[in-house]
């Protein structure tokens, strides 16, 4: 007994010890961030505001639309993830799929507002990727940076503003590194080899302008490969009244031509072409995911995983659909048209019958629309049914809100618009969703989790 009594003090001293011993490695091991979580931050403002915020100043430059903004969204969304990583214990840095990009290493012993330096690495970007409007994005940056500093240290603040801008200079550097997309905003029009014949694109009116964007199907991508980015071959092209072609025209007129006023509502809903009028379907899904951080009250780690998974995605959609849109090189709907059913056709899009000036097959809107609902639907629901308000209260056209089922629901019938706004054929809009479900499966495959 007396042994046991003497060795009870002495067994209990060598576990505090243990003990003591194992929580101050856990101490070193873990970032300080581990008690101050992105996932504990509610407000998703600093995502919200930046989405609203790069839309309107996208509105205006058309020649950043839609292959450019895509990229600057990509680069931005990595450039915010790899800034809040140390605040998510349950991610993990995509730096190591990138071969250069090289990140700064951060300080453990640094405490960090995840808001404010996620506003500080967005600021920093869009500042460089749109230099005529850092006053404009200014505004947006200081009533952040306000919103957030309230009851916070300037010593956390200054280390917050500085990570944020240092992961922010570190992506943006990389961003250079593509030759094809990097400043791609100042190269509309490149030289490419141009097919001939009947059934190849041509120039479309009413101003017949040149092919845009060409060379973007040779850009980077964050998630895909060669191989994911390839379609099945179009229709065959046929004048014949019983061919496939002569069909899928038929009905692209009959609907433009005669379509109902739902037709007509859905179509001027998603078109989102024209700068100066609209901001382009590209940054139109940013604003829907924020409508849905919004109604489904996600955390900020939520809102940020998501707004970087569409940025990914949106990009890896415009190279590959640009890079099939000249492989195949097939004629736009008002070409065949023109020829054979109405020589004075004009599609539904304005009053003088604007078409894009680039080849129809695939549809740019689809494969955006398909890829980002993809991503939303993974990571906020199969059943996540909510109202567009995107062009709530718009006057040019009618914007008013349309709910949908969910995110696949909206996809469709955003794929689905460009038939009675009388821009593509059927298949483009067919094949634009399977390639682009197939990039949004790819960007949720990436190794985000542990």
């Amino acid at each position: 007994m007396n042994n046991l009594k003497f060795k009870k003090p002495i067994y209990l001293l060598l576990c505090f010890l243990i003990v003591g011993l194992i929580s101050s490695c856990r101490k070193d091991e873990v970032p300080v961030s581990s008690v101050n979580r992105v996932k504990d931050i509610a407000s998703t403002d600093v995502i919200n505001d930046w989405n609203t915020a790069i839309s309107k100043v996208e509105f205006g430059y058309g020649e950043y639309r839609p292959c450019p903004i895509a990229t600057v969204l990509a680069y931005t969304g990595l450039a915010n993830y790899e800034t809040a990583i140390p605040g998510m214990p349950d991610y993990l840095s995509l730096a190591t799929n990138y071969p250069g990009l090289s990140l700064p290493n951060f300080n453990k012993n640094q405490e960090i507002n995840w808001p404010i330096a996620i506003n500080a690495s967005t600021a920093y970007m869009y500042k460089q990727f749109f230099p005529k409007d850092v006053s404009k994005l200014a505004t947006t940056e200081t009533a952040l940076l306000t919103k957030y500093s309230a009851n916070v240290s300037k010593a956390i603040i200054d280390a917050s503003t500085a990570w944020g801008q240092s992961v922010a200079t570190a992506v943006y550097n990389y961003s250079k590194s593509d030759i094809v997309t990097f400043d791609g905003y100042l190269n509309l029009y490149p030289a490419y080899t141009v097919k001939t014949g009947d059934g190849y694109w041509v120039p479309t009116p009413p101003d017949f302008t040149v092919g845009k964007f060409p060379q973007w199907g040779k850009g980077r991508t964050f998630a895909i490969s060669e191989a994911d980015k390839q379609i099945p071959a179009p229709i065959p092209y046929s004048t014949d009244k019983n061919s496939l072609y002569y069909g899928q025209a038929i009905e692209t007129y009959n609907r433009s031509i005669n379509g109902n006023d739902e037709d007509k509502w859905i179509a001027e809903f998603w078109s989102d072409d024209l700068s100066k009028i609209s901001f382009s379907p590209v940054p139109r899904w940013m604003l829907i995911a924020s409508q849905a951080y919004i109604v489904s009250s996600c955390n900020l780690e939520k809102a940020v995983v998501t707004n970087t998974k569409l940025g990914l995605a949106l990009n890896d959609a415009a190279i590959a659909c640009w890079d099939q849109k000249y492989k195949w090189q097939v004629e736009r709907p008002v070409t065949f048209i023109r020829k054979f059913i109405d020589p004075n056709y004009k599609t539904f899009l304005t009053a003088n019958g604007v078409t894009p000036n680039f080849p129809t097959y695939p549809s740019g809107h689809g494969t955006f629309g398909s890829a980002a609902a993809e991503v939303l639907t993974y990571e906020l629901g199969s059943d996540f049914a909510m109202t567009d308000r995107c062009h709530e209260g718009e006057t040019a056209f009618n914007g008013t809100p349309r709910s949908f089922f969910n995110f696949y629901d909206m996809a469709y019938e955003n794929a689905e618009s460009r038939i009675p706004l009388g821009v593509h054929f059927r298949m483009d809009a067919k094949e634009a969703l399977s390639l682009g479900y197939r990039i949004g499966r790819k960007v949720n495959e990436l190794p985000f989790g542990k």
